[in-house]
C-alpha cells in the first residue's frame, strides 16, 4: 500500500515504508510501535520519539478499528523532511472520513485528538480503494 497524499512542503530526506498485517487495533498497533523505533533511528530525525511513537499508534489504531482493514493491510511511511518535520502517512482501505473535523477536536473519540494535542498537524486524503491519515510532527529546531 503507498501513500498518495500530497507532497510535504520540504523535500523528503529519509523515509521508511512497511506494511503491517492488520488482525485487531491494539495488535495492529503494537506492531506499528515496535518497528517503528527502529525506523525513527534510521531515518535520523531529531524530535521527541515518543510522541511520534504514540502518534503512530493512534493513526493505525484508528485504521484498524474504522478503516476497513481487518484481515488485510495497513500502509505506514514514516517520512523526514529537509526541514526535519516528520510525516507519518497511515493508509487503510476505507475511503471516506466523514466526522473529520469532530475526530480531530476531541468531539468523537480521543485518538485523532490525541494526536493534534501532541503538535502535531493533521489532514487526510482520499483516494482510489482508501484513504491516507497524515500527522506531520514539527523536528527540532534551533
Amino acid at each position: 500500500m503507498t501513500s498518495t497524499a500530497p507532497p510535504p512542503s520540504a523535500p523528503i530526506v529519509a523515509e521508511h515504508r512497511m506494511t503491517i498485517r492488520s488482525y485487531l487495533p491494539a495488535h495492529d498497533a503494537q506492531a506499528a510501535r515496535l518497528q517503528s523505533l527502529t525506523y525513527l533511528a534510521t531515518i535520523g530525525w531529531a524530535g521527541p520519539s515518543g510522541l511520534a511513537v504514540s502518534t503512530i499508534d493512534q493513526l493505525v489504531r484508528n485504521a484498524s478499528q474504522f478503516g476497513r482493514c481487518s484481515g488485510g493491510e495497513i500502509g505506514l511511511r514514516i517520512a523526514r523532511t529537509e526541514a526535519d518535520d516528520l510525516l507519518i502517512d497511515v493508509v487503510d482501505h476505507n475511503p471516506e472520513f466523514p466526522s473529520f473535523e469532530e475526530a480531530v477536536s476531541g468531539l468523537l473519540g480521543q485518538g485523532l485528538w490525541r494526536v493534534a494535542d501532541y503538535g502535531a498537524a493533521v489532514s487526510w486524503h482520499p483516494h482510489e480503494g482508501g484513504k491516507t491519515v497524515r500527522a506531520v510532527l514539527p523536528g527540532a529546531r534551533s
